[in-house]
């Protein structure tokens, strides 16, 4: 596979100069390919006999799902056992290495390898996996790749060792609480969503007699709730972020971009912890309490983790959940959606125009192509999540295992595809296997996001439009 992406990465293993000039990948369909090959490489691993708990060949549809749902660190199971009853050890090893690959993406893993070895890179090659990476300059590119698979270690490997004393209590055999432990730590810092819980995640009142998240003790459950919400938070404020809160810095110092990030995912956080209490904390029978409610808000930046049935939520709770998802987490984090950076400008470009002032903050002025970009980012993706709903809708409506009453449910479930967080109402496994594939390239187009896609396509004839000014003009709006 490396040998694959070596020679889309222009020139990386030709020695032909006459081949290497012909072959051109841009690094919007590199970043598409990389995640395309991993989800299916997986998906077949998976669908092997010896993934399966039967012993047999499992269906292909619920091993590409399940793929897609691992590499974009979803969380959306459409097994009816779960991970931890329908996939062996070897199948729950491949859909970790999903989640690992997906969280990082596959090209800043590829990166790493080739700065570890010291391979000398061309100036196209370090351009196209600065892009792809997000980092700011060429040069900083070894640098920043390796910052980022130290950070996902070390946060990892502090998960795994703060949450084992939790899996202790509810294993007889330690190795069985170290692998638990371990696969939930990469789970949660991914934003992946995927937990050895069978299908009913942190959820007590829906978990079954004898389960092993009844067996915890309560210090145990609360403990394993705090660490999930602490590793959730950690992957989902920015490689970025935390490089530049660990220099240890004045904050004045930060730049524009941590300070929008960690001033939204705290409004976000205690703010919708709050609402939560007003919608589902109040109204009596199965109210939230506020370790449920800031449990609940915290997952939703794009982790899928659930302490709360999805399905008691009340309606408000239900929009309120699908607004947290569909703002998600940071850029270059391991979450997703159309991320924190993208919610605070849509709204602070409404307050300037409503009060007829250009669009600044932190004494920073913001260019319109920030801003274009932004809305058309936002719209695009509610026209995914709809046009992906309206299609789950119709393909459901004739499926007689699905229950009719909850097709509205599947718009909760098109939020948490897109916005790659993985909280369901319990009716992924009872889909459709149309729908699943619906869902599976939601998914894949919220991880990436759909600008990526759109990149693709751009052609060269838009850097001439550039260069061409034509007369300006105004239609009447509103």
């Amino acid at each position: 596979m490396v040998c694959i992406y070596h020679s889309g990465i222009e020139g990386l293993m030709f020695k032909d100069e006459s081949i290497k000039n012909k072959i051109h990948i841009s690094p919007f369909l590199l970043s598409i390919i990389s995640f395309f090959l991993v989800i299916f490489v997986g998906a077949f691993f998976i669908c092997t006999p010896m993934a399966q708990t039967t012993g047999q060949w499992g269906d292909f549809v619920d091993a590409l799902f399940t793929a897609t749902s691992a590499t974009c660190v979803t969380g959306l199971v459409s097994l009816k056992g779960g991970v931890v009853n329908d996939l062996t050890f070897f199948g729950q090893l491949i859909v970790i290495i999903c989640i690992q690959v997906g969280g990082l993406s596959f090209i800043t893993i590829l990166a790493f390898i080739i700065t570890l070895f010291k391979k000398k890179l061309q100036f196209k090659d370090r351009f196209s996996l600065s892009q792809i990476v997000g980092a700011e300059s060429m040069n900083q590119l070894a640098k920043f790749v390796r910052k980022v698979i130290l950070i996902a270690f070390c946060f990892e490997f502090a998960g795994f060792l703060l949450s084992l004393p939790a899996f202790l209590t509810i294993y007889q055999n330690p190795w069985d609480a170290v692998w638990a432990s371990i696969f939930h730590s990469i789970s949660s810092y991914n934003n992946a969503g995927f937990d050895m819980f069978s299908t009913t995640s942190f959820v007590r009142e829906t978990a079954l007699e004898g389960s092993l998240l009844l067996m915890m003790p309560e210090w145990a459950y609360q403990y394993l709730c705090i660490i999930t919400m602490l590793l959730i938070v950690c992957g989902g404020i920015s490689f970025v972020v935390v490089i530049e809160v660990f220099t240890f810095k004045n904050p004045k110092q930060y730049t524009v971009f941590t300070k929008i990030v960690l001033i939204m995912t705290t409004i976000l956080i205690f703010g919708g912890a709050g609402l939560f209490m007003l919608t589902d904390g109040m109204k009596g029978e199965n109210s939230m309490d506020f370790m449920q409610a800031l449990f609940q808000s915290v997952t939703l930046r794009t982790a899928g983790f659930a302490s709360y049935d999805q399905a008691s939520l009340s309606v408000a709770g239900k929009i309120l959940s699908c607004l947290l998802m569909f703002i998600g987490a940071a850029p270059l984090s391991t979450g997703g959606g159309i991320k924190v950076t993208t919610a605070f400008l849509i709204v602070l470009t409404m307050y300037s125009y409503l009060r007829g002032k250009r669009v600044i903050a932190f004494k920073r002025f913001f260019s319109q192509k920030t801003i274009l970009k932004g809305l058309s980012l936002t719209f695009l993706a509610f026209g995914v999540v709809i046009l992906s709903y309206v299609i789950c809708a119709s393909i459901e409506a004739n499926n007689p295992n699905y229950d009719q009453s909850r097709l509205t449910d599947l718009l909760y479930e098109s939020f948490s595809a897109f916005g790659t967080v993985g909280v369901s109402t319990g009716i992924t496994p009872t889909l459709h296997p149309a729908s699943k594939i619906v869902l599976s390239i939601v998914m894949f187009i919220g991880r990436l996001g759909p600008i990526t896609f759109f990149q693709v396509f751009n052609s060269k004839d838009s850097q001439q439009d550039a260069n061409i000014r034509y007369v300006e003009t105004d239609i009447l709006i509103g």
